[in-house]
């Protein structure tokens, strides 16, 4: 069915792109008959201007001179150009050049023995898809719902850091970072709240993208505040190895490490970080 159909459409493609070749092709339009008509146009022009007066007589002598001089020599010039010829040898031989490249491409790199997948069979497939773009309305909706509270809750320190968090999940950046401004606005230089609010402006972010600097600025606010502060010593020490600073990131890394429990899983991230820069 399927190599079927592939031929079918082949066919109808050579067709529509080869078949010109097989017809005389039609004359190019002659340069002279299209400066003839122009310069006609134009003589008739100046005979109106003329009869309404709105050129002087001498001037319209020499321009009716100049117009029929133009126009002598473009009839002299005017020479039909030829039909061109038919060419079916060479549409032939396209034709099979495409057919032959265009199959050995299929059967080389394309799946011909793959059983057909119709679309109506993939009922799991579009189940998924449609649950998943249900899912992302419904967050999208209470997400409006919330910004929507916060209009007449402008106090409630949690709502905004919820909001802030939830536009950060939708990759709204300038949405979160403007709703942990209010939380700031409500406890200023609080730790938790700058902490919140540099994480979620990463949110979406490969570990080794560059950090932003409004982000590295929020990072070393909760350190001034809160130097033990274990997350952001985390993210200063990868913006320092990020920049070619591994000095400066086994400076921040040792000192985490030493305040983890050795059988936690955050002290065997921070030495493998460590261990990576070693030497460095």
């Amino acid at each position: 069915m399927l190599l079927a159909l592939l031929v079918i459409v082949t066919a109808i493609v050579l067709v529509l792109v080869l078949g010109p070749l097989f017809k005389p092709a039609k004359a190019a339009p002659e340069r002279a008959a299209f400066d003839r008509a122009i310069y006609r146009d134009q003589l008739n022009e100046l005979d109106r201007d003329i009869a309404r007066g709105v050129i002087e007589p001498q001037a319209a002598a020499a321009a009716q001179l100049e117009l029929q001089r133009r126009l002598l020599a473009a009839d002299k010039a005017g020479v039909p150009s030829s039909a061109g010829a038919k060419q079916p040898l060479y549409a032939a031989g396209l034709a099979i050049l495409i057919v032959v490249v265009a199959g050995g491409l299929y059967w080389r790199m394309g799946a011909p023995s793959l059983p057909d997948e119709p679309y109506a069979a993939r009922g799991p497939e579009r189940e998924q898809r449609q649950q998943a773009q249900a899912q992302m309305a419904q967050i999208k909706a209470m997400v409006a719902r919330l910004a929507n509270e916060m209009k007449a809750n402008p106090d409630d320190l949690e709502g905004w850091l919820r909001l802030g968090r939830s536009y950060a999940v939708l990759g709204q950046a300038d949405d979160a970072a403007a709703a942990f401004a209010q939380a700031e606005r409500l406890k200023p230089n609080d730790p938790a709240v700058l902490l919140a609010e540099a994480q979620a402006l990463m949110a979406g972010h490969s570990p080794v993208d560059p950090m932003s600097d409004q982000v590295v600025a929020l990072l070393k606010r909760v350190v001034a505040i809160e130097p033990d502060n274990p997350a952001a010593a985390w993210y200063l020490g990868l913006h320092a190895a990020q920049e070619g600073n591994f000095g400066e990131a086994r400076d921040d890394w040792q000192k985490l490490l030493a305040s983890l429990p050795a059988d936690s899983d955050e002290h065997k991230t921070v030495a493998a970080a460590l261990d990576a820069i070693k030497g460095r």
